[in-house]
């Protein structure tokens, strides 16, 4: 590690000891009803000197550190906060609860008592079953798969949902579809940025969700920027999405307002029959939010 990486590290160590750390939250939208029925949490640092930094700009130094261990379960508290507070919007009560994503990595899951930490902390604020979920990339899978499965199973027993993240990109993970306990996947954007306009992505998507299908998973399209894309989505099935269509990033009392009254976008209708307008296409790039 270089002496810029080290302090860089005590830096953050720093800036999580003082709050400079903060979560913003990208909508997803079910794709059929247009509702915003969950969020995504990501993580930003708000560096003094150098603004608002995004994780490519630390993570990688925290998680060569081992740092990530305590910054991520400094995450998963403040979701978990978060989400227990989304459960008492009126919108979200008359809904059965909106659910809150929160990525995790292989240093975390690999941490002595992760899933009994996790557990407490859900039980301490109360939060209902199958409020908050994890992400789990799949590069994560290229390790002990015993210990993976025993820690997700742990989790799940917690009242957690599990997400696989980046689906479509490791495809050694779809042999462990069956073993793993998962409730979604999540389509990697470099398959949706194409569908609806190359035949051969829309092969591999319209495959890859036939398949989550069939092993009673949901499948969340990740990056959707485009009418086009939306459409085609909808009509190969897909269940939920998130991106700049919808909504990007937003900071905590701009999320609590789209999951009390917001609406992602009205799908269209048939889907069998989309025409997707070019002024309509071009339109999606004026719906960039509230990321700053």
């Amino acid at each position: 590690m270089t002496a810029f990486d080290l302090d860089l590290v005590a830096s953050m160590h720093d800036a999580l000891r003082t709050g400079q750390f903060v979560l913003h939250y990208q909508p997803e939208v079910d794709l059929a009803s247009g509702e915003v029925v969950a969020m995504e949490a990501l993580l930003r640092w708000q560096h003094p000197d150098r603004g608002l930094l995004w994780p490519a700009d630390f993570l990688p130094a925290a998680e060569a550190s081992g740092f990530i261990v305590e910054l991520g379960q400094w995450t998963i508290e403040e979701c978990a906060r978060e989400a227990a507070l989304w459960q008492r919007l009126p919108a979200a009560r008359r809904a059965g609860g909106k659910q809150l994503w929160v990525n995790v990595s292989a240093a975390q899951l690999a941490s002595p008592g992760f899933a009994d930490v996790v557990s407490h902390v859900v039980r301490d604020v109360g939060l209902p079953r199958n409020v908050l979920g994890v992400e789990v990339r799949e590069a994560s899978l290229d390790g002990d798969m015993a210990q993976m499965t025993k820690v997700l199973v742990a989790l799940k027993q917690a009242g957690l949902m599990v997400a696989l993240d980046d689906f479509g990109t490791w495809y050694s993970a779809l042999s462990h579809l069956d073993e793993l306990p998962l409730d979604a996947v999540k389509l990697d954007q470099r398959f949706v940025r194409g569908v609806g306009l190359d035949l051969e992505d829309d092969a591999i998507v319209a495959s890859v969700i036939r398949l989550a299908h069939a092993h009673g998973l949901q499948v969340v399209a990740e990056g959707v920027e485009s009418w086009s894309e939306g459409a085609r989505l909808c009509e190969l099935e897909c269940d939920r999405a998130h991106g700049y269509l919808f909504a990007g990033p937003q900071q905590a009392e701009s999320a609590r307002l789209l999951l009390t009254r917001g609406v992602g976008w009205q799908a269209p209708k048939p889907p069998s029959t989309v025409v997707v307008p070019e002024a309509r296409i071009a339109a999606a790039d004026d719906l960039n939010p509230l990321e700053p």
